[in-house]
């Protein structure tokens, strides 16, 4: 097929979006609005992913060693710490270290350990260790436990299983949230696209009548649904990103910011715009390409 002939048809497909001008605002309008719904959900989705990550790194497991443990010993665990798997921060603390801030704990009535000292400390030493996930304490219990040097290895393991079990269940359903608003999307810009063929099938019929072969009609079709589906893909995408960055606004100005919400800091836009509007222009391309496709072939059956 010639150059000339393929502009021709991307003209073609580009006018009839203004010819048509009310079925086309009326397609760009439905697909936006499809598209903007499951950009919204997508953010919850991500942030909510976001926050139990964070929950998931603050599991901490300490390890209490031993009075008599020799500094050697200690180097020999600080090594093999290093090398375990899932582990995203690691402290030793000196019974000292522990002494010095259990006094700055208690503020005001530190004075209730002025007792205490080198000599009599009875606060061992220790590591406190963070892991990625909640599955990866187990593992690092089990070869803290190894350890000769080890009086003790203190987890809470409810609170483990409870943020694994929020972990997956959230993921989980937050998965299917997102599949199910994606073939929703979709099935609005299908049946969407296919109105806007079907008011035009006259014009199709015409076509075909004086010659004009099957896929000479379908290109402009396919690049006005593409078109139709990338518009509406800019105007979701934009919608999400002003009212995302508007509750950034909101939060960031909110009197809870140094308190609660400071705990769980909502992803940056950059962070959720680029992911979302790649799917807008997958979905809303592709389909509105696919429906196209589907929507005038009926017509071609003449």
């Amino acid at each position: 097929m010639k150059i000339r002939t393929w502009k021709r048809m991307a003209g073609q497909g580009f006018r009839s979006l203004f010819r048509n001008r009310v079925m086309s605002l009326a397609s760009i309008s439905a697909i936006a609005a499809a598209l903007f719904v499951l950009g919204l959900v997508m953010a919850v989705v991500m942030n909510f992913n976001n926050i139990i990550a964070g929950l998931e790194s603050k599991v901490e497991i300490t390890i209490f060693l031993k009075t008599d443990t020799h500094s050697s010993d200690i180097k020999r665990m600080e090594q093999q710490i290093q090398s375990w798997e899932g582990i995203s921060e690691w402290e030793y603390i000196s019974k000292d270290e522990a002494l010095e801030t259990w006094r700055e704990e208690w503020g005001d009535m530190a004075y209730l350990l002025d007792g205490y000292n080198s000599e009599n400390n009875p606060l061992p030493d220790s590591f406190h260790i963070k892991v990625q996930k909640p599955e990866f304490v187990e593992s690092v219990v089990e070869k803290a436990s190894k350890f000769a040097a080890v009086e003790k290895v203190q987890y809470s393991k409810d609170v483990v299983d409870s943020i694994a079990s929020i972990a997956s269940t959230t993921r989980f359903f937050g998965m299917i949230i997102v599949v199910v608003l994606i073939i929703m999307a979709m099935i609005i810009i299908h049946n969407t696209i296919r109105i806007s063929v079907y008011s035009r099938r006259r014009e199709v019929n015409i076509m075909k009548y004086i010659g004009a072969t099957d896929w000479y009609i379908r290109w402009p079709f396919l690049i006005e649904g593409m078109a139709l589906g990338l518009i509406g893909a800019a105007i979701s995408g934009g919608l999400t990103a002003g009212v995302y960055s508007l509750l950034l606004k909101r939060i960031s100005s909110s009197p809870m910011q140094g308190n609660l919400l400071s705990q769980f800091q909502l992803l940056p836009l950059d962070s959720i715009l680029y992911p979302i509007v790649g799917l807008f222009i997958m979905v809303g391309s592709a389909v509105g390409i696919a429906a196209s496709l589907l929507s005038i072939s009926k017509h071609l059956k003449v």
